[in-house]
């Protein structure tokens, strides 16, 4: 019990009524910018990015489930952060924001597209496949946010308690390699998508968490 109300003292609740405001805004503020992929995810294309090594890569239907699982795995890290490390929340949430608008310059003024598989069959996992490429447009792939979005979330993780940082990192790794597995994404995508996300959340994790890195 003791332990826990140490941790909560950590979160939302236990950092004063200012945090509490912030964190609010911060919400509406991913929320709101979360909404603009949808504006932009059209084309013409401007770039095209595929290589011959993404030509190599097959396709593996099992992967659909860490790449489904993107947003489940972002809602649940950014709830225990607020929770539990307010400091840490605003560090993910301002570094998801930046990463989200450098994105979004990409896909407005040199907007990608990735040429997807003809897939056929009843296999679950291809099912899957196919409702994503449904729903989601072959369009904002340079650089990969599920890349960046993911990855920039276990380097919080990590800065946490790497006991906890390193399944998460590897789940999150799992999330990289689904991209080109199921073919939504480029290699280059990747590269950019990882460059970025280290590079924001090395920014924020020093100046608004606070702790060196």
């Amino acid at each position: 019990m003791n332990w826990m109300k140490s941790q909560l003292k950590q979160g939302v609740l236990g950092s004063g009524w200012k945090n509490m405001v912030i964190a609010a805004l911060l919400i509406v503020a991913l929320h709101f910018t979360d909404e603009i992929y949808a504006v932009l995810n059209h084309g013409p294309n401007l770039i095209f990015m595929k290589s011959y090594f993404d030509t190599l890569i097959p396709v593996i239907p099992p992967f659909i489930i860490p790449y489904d699982s993107l947003q489940y795995f972002i809602y649940a890290s950014l709830i225990l952060f607020l929770a539990f490390r307010i400091r840490i929340f605003k560090s993910a949430a301002l570094s998801m924001i930046l990463v989200w608008f450098v994105s979004y310059t990409f896909y407005f003024f040199a907007q990608s597209f990735v040429m997807r598989p003809h897939l056929t069959g009843n296999d679950p996992f291809v099912k899957m496949i196919l409702a994503v490429y449904a729903s989601d447009h072959p369009y904002n792939d340079f650089p990969s946010l599920h890349t960046s979005l993911s990855t920039l979330m276990a380097f919080h993780w990590i800065k946490i308690d790497k006991r906890i940082g390193v399944p998460v990192a590897i789940w999150a790794a799992l999330i990289v390699a689904s991209t080109v597995f199921v073919k939504q994404h480029y290699l280059s995508d990747v590269i950019i998508g990882l460059g970025l996300s280290f590079a924001v959340s090395r920014l924020f994790l020093k100046y608004v968490a606070k702790e060196p890195i």
